[in-house]
């Protein structure tokens, strides 16, 4: 199944002629860059500039747009020079609001570079001097962890009743068991914690341009939490090699000190334990709108699947196939009740 459908260009054309008009701009050319679940990129060329133009698909999304130009402006004001600046915020053209940024132009980059790692680590580096606090329990920190797992599986169960069903309610109450466990079992490794401002999807977000200079973009999932969980999580997905990942931490604590007392490689694990379980929560979330909105709900039913499916390599089996039979009888009646083709 194709992951993300296209959006024509024609669709935007008229707010953002408007929208440029309005500061004096002409565009000569646009073209759809990518789409993720609830906004749209587009890369626009002017007379004398060229931008990346960003827009929600849906309402409930337009904020969150609009924080992500609040967000990459304050790492500027604070001398972070690896984010692309915002140029123009509209709630007029766009239903939806829409955010003009300095288009980041190159590829994405390599993980395998040992050059290319190093500027990754020294611009999250630069990214979490701007802002940070010491926890000094590092297992009370790891703990805010579980107690949000708890707290978004409690949401998913209390707000989106008619995407549950007995099998991934009980999925989810012996995974936060088994989670609480696993913490209380190695709370020695936890020495302090790290809070401060994430990018919160870092992973495919680093770009590198002709120069070689590394950039990060899409700051639309950003908030305040846990930057060891932020690190760990993206080093362990990235695909990056073990030497370089030795690199990367190096590199990182070299430029940010207050981690340099943390084994993030071990550290690692206790975050992307619990990662599937996150995955199907949030999942289901972005389902129920995917259904209101028609955004796409067969592609979100695979993805809540496959997540199901990944629970085997962190819980217990009869965890994991718990969790897998509940998805699969969610599947089955959702095909059903919203003539959905899988």
């Amino acid at each position: 199944m194709k992951r993300f459908e296209a959006i024509p260009p024609k669709t935007v054309e008229e707010p953002a002629s408007r929208l440029f008009k309005e500061r004096n701009e002409k565009i000569r050319e646009m073209s759809f860059l990518g789409r993720g679940e609830a906004s749209a990129v587009f890369k626009i060329i002017t007379e004398n500039n060229t931008y990346a133009l960003k827009t929600a698909l849906y309402p409930e999304r337009t904020q969150k747009i609009l924080n992500e130009a609040k967000i990459r402006q304050n790492f500027i004001d604070k001398g972070v020079q690896c984010v692309p600046a915002p140029r123009y915020s509209d709630q007029q053209f766009f239903k939806n609001g829409a955010v003009v940024f300095d288009f980041a132009e190159g590829v994405h980059s390599d993980y395998n570079d040992v050059e290319t790692v190093k500027k990754m680590a020294l611009c999250l580096a630069d990214i979490h001097n701007v802002e940070y606090e010491i926890i000094p329990d590092g297992l009370d920190q790891m703990k805010k962890n579980h107690q949000f797992l708890k707290k978004i599986m409690s949401h998913i169960e209390t707000d989106y009743p008619h995407l549950m069903n007995a099998k991934i309610s009980e999925a989810f109450s012996l995974a936060q068991e088994e989670y609480e466990e696993l913490l209380d079992e190695n709370k020695e490794l936890f020495c302090l914690g790290i809070s401060g401002i994430l990018h919160g999807d870092l992973g495919g977000h680093f770009v590198t341009d002709p120069s070689g200079k590394v950039w990060l973009v899409d700051w639309e999932n950003s908030e305040y939490g846990d930057i060891v969980e932020e690190i760990s999580t993206f080093i362990f997905y990235s695909g990056m090699k073990e030497e370089l990942q030795k690199v990367f931490f190096i590199e990182y604590k070299t430029h940010f000190p207050p981690a340099r007392d943390l084994d993030m490689e071990k550290l690692g694990y206790f975050y992307v334990f619990p990662i599937p379980a996150f995955n199907v929560c949030w999942g289901i979330d972005q389902l129920h709108t995917n259904l209101i909105h028609k955004l796409e709900p067969e592609r979100k039913l695979v993805d809540i699947n496959k997540s199901a499916k990944n629970w085997k390599n962190s819980f217990s089996e009869s965890t994991a196939s718990l969790i897998e039979e509940g998805v699969n009888d969610l599947t089955l009646k959702l095909i059903n009740e919203h003539n959905l083709c899988l």
